[in-house]
């Protein structure tokens, strides 16, 4: 019998993730034909547990050669293209296979949506649709060296659908692109084929998204505005994207009074995609104006069902205005918002490492360890492979009990992490004995901990007075102090180096570290010396002292620094002290030397405006705001 769907690939060097995309689809593919352009490692070796149907295709650098020679070797009546970073859910694709059936050979082919992971850890999500599916019955092939599409041999206008399919797809992650360097080599095939006569708006659209890869923004720019001129069709999907990616290199260019007129265009056409307000919010919030991009993200959440045509970014819809507006909450000290919208963050995606230090780091100020990790379970927060974002996040504002009171759950998994746990709660909170750990003081344990950051060079100081006491695990400890940061902090804390003497992003992180650990005394050895070093390492010391809340004595240092290496966050943290001390006159007077500074944030403006009994001074900064900030609904409710 003939088989119904065959797999069709094209891979090189894949051995990290071919394995996930062949088990994904084994049981649910008639037939895998794997190509392989030229491999060095084991991607062969993996295929072939999958497959006997391996071939060897010399790299011309055209993807569609490579691709309409796989397809020459497929039996099945439909093929499906996959990559070698991509995987399927066996649930949909089962669904897909049932609509290519009930269509009863209505279409050509079939696209599919592919979810894109991007970024440090997939904290973000792409998508676009691609042609992947189509009939094997020689009349169809793949053209374009790159950014391959169908074409009709007979040159017939092919019937395709935009179907059920979705694909999962990792290659984006900035680690593997960085890897494969990926952006310059599709950067040279597109030049490649544009070189071939075929400019077209399409191959604009794609040349900006390689641009704007590697953060050439004003061309990435050029060429999107090029795409959208020679588009002849509103339909086609890159279209809508096209306009998105123009809003966001105008951001990236900090053109945010253009970005938002584009927006507002944009608005007009795509009415239920959220792309389109988001990106206004995250003008207004990159701009400063809080309560502006507060209202746009809140609108976004409250009508979901109104917004439901994604473009490009799905996580624009829900996951980034509720990280926007916990961030915005944090920072106004609105902790119980705050955590509403980090929790729903991780609600959505359990894996997003920054709301999971966040959440931490706000519980962590006002509840009990036992309190934290109730909370964290009976939400449902924690799992098994999230669990180490929460015992470094624990880590990080000294709380090693907290992460113990989690990995109990893990004990056999994490084995490792729970006595580096441990460990630290001896460090920290003086609690157990050095004899527990004489399995992970060995050097090569010991130096992998610390490459991976699980140890610190404040954990080894503060190890230093039980490690006296073993002979075994003292010529461990002198082989650490050999390292030149622990030395000098070491010899700091003894009386032995001035702080003057000390790198300044030594100073810097031990004492972040000795804040989260409440080591007061060893903040104090730094701090009783911190004016005997330079400006630059008083002002970071300074902002470090207020956001612990010391602001009496991060003001005196902020009266040692010049205001023109302040940024605005210093600004920010003298309005508020003198606003907290009724200085409205002063705060009036800062927040306007800050307006000529940073001319494009409106919190100066603000504070101008809510503080000022001056007329004049007031009408005058509206009238500026007026002129920066187009469309404030802010600054129209100060009018009305």
């Amino acid at each position: 019998m003939k088989p119904f769907i065959s797999l069709c690939m094209i891979v090189k060097n894949e051995e990290k993730v071919l394995d996930r995309c062949l088990s994904s689809v084994v049981n649910l593919i008639d037939e895998i034909i794997v190509v392989d352009t030229g491999s060095t490692d084991n991607t062969k070796e993996i295929a072939s547990k999958y497959t006997h149907n391996i071939y060897d295709f010399e790299w011309i650098n055209d993807f569609s050669a490579a691709r309409n020679y796989a397809a020459s070797k497929a039996t099945g009546e439909w093929i499906l293209v996959l990559d070698a970073d991509e995987y399927i859910d066996e649930e949909n694709f089962n669904i897909f296979v049932q609509e290519i059936k009930d269509d009863n050979d209505t279409f050509d082919a079939y696209t599919a949506k592919i979810l894109n992971f991007t970024g440090n850890f997939g904290e973000s999500l792409v998508q676009n649709i691609h042609d992947r599916v189509y009939k094997n019955n020689g009349e169809i092939s793949y053209y374009r060296h790159i950014h391959e599409q169908f074409k009709s041999n007979k040159d017939e206008q092919l019937k395709i659908k935009n179907s059920s399919l979705l694909i999962f797809h990792s290659g984006y992650l900035n680690k593997i692109v960085n890897e494969k360097s990926k952006g310059q080599r599709n950067k040279e095939l597109l030049k490649k084929e544009m070189n071939s006569g075929s400019k077209n708006a399409f191959d604009y659209f794609n040349l900006g998204n390689e641009y704007s890869s590697i953060g050439e923004y004003e061309k990435a720019l050029d060429s999107y505005l090029q795409a959208y001129k020679l588009k002849t069709d509103f339909r086609l999907s890159w279209v809508s994207t096209t306009l998105v990616q123009i809003v966001i290199s105008l951001i990236n260019l900090k053109r945010y009074n253009d970005a938002l007129n584009v927006i507002t265009d944009a608005e007009n056409m795509y009415t239920t995609s959220p792309e389109f307000p988001y990106l206004k919010g995250e003008i207004y919030f990159l701009r400063g104006q809080l309560e502006d991009a507060k209202q746009m993200f809140h609108q976004i959440i409250n009508n979901g069902q109104k917004y439901n045509h994604i473009i490009l970014r799905p996580d624009l819809k829900d996951q980034k205005p509720h990280t926007r507006l916990g961030e915005i909450y944090l920072y106004e000290e609105d902790y119980r918002n705050s955590i509403f919208h980090y929790t729903n963050v991780l609600n959505i995606n359990k894996y997003n490492e920054e709301s999971i230090k966040r959440i931490i780091y706000i519980l962590n100020k006002f509840h009990t360890t036992e309190e934290i990790a109730s909370f964290l379970t009976s939400n449902e927060l924690v799992n098994e492979k999230n669990i180490p974002s929460y015992v470094k996040a624990s880590f990080d504002v000294g709380n090693p009990s907290l992460a113990i009171n989690l990995l109990k759950d893990y004990a056999d998994e994490y084995k490792l992490l729970n006595k580096v746990a441990l460990l630290k709660r001896l460090c920290i909170d003086n609690v157990g004995n050095i004899e527990q750990f004489y399995d992970i003081f060995k050097p090569e344990i010991i130096k992998h901990l610390m490459e991976s950051n699980w140890v610190n060079i404040v954990d080894i100081l503060l190890l230093r007075d039980y490690v006296s006491t073993s002979n075994d695990l003292l010529t461990v400890f002198n082989s650490l102090k050999q390292d030149e940061k622990i030395n000098k902090l070491m010899n700091l804390v003894e009386g032995n180096e001035s702080v003057a003497n000390i790198d300044e992003d030594l100073i810097i992180y031990a004492l972040q570290m000795f804040f989260a650990y409440k080591k007061y005394e060893l903040c104090n050895v730094i701090l009783d010396e911190i004016e005997k070093t330079d400006k630059s390492t008083i002002l970071k010391v300074a902002r470090i002292l207020f956001s612990k809340g010391f602001k009496g004595e991060a003001l005196q240092l902020y009266d040692l620094c010049d205001w023109d290496a302040f940024n605005e966050q210093d600004f920010i943290n003298i309005i508020n002290s003198l606003l907290e001390t009724n200085n409205k006159a002063g705060a009036v007077e800062v927040a306007k030397y800050a307006m000529i500074t940073f001319e494009e944030d409106f919190r100066f403006y603000k504070y101008v405006l809510e503080n000022t009994n001056d007329p004049l001074l007031m009408k005058s900064v509206i009238k500026k705001a007026k002129e920066l900030f187009i469309d404030s609904p802010y600054l129209n409710d100060i009018l009305i």
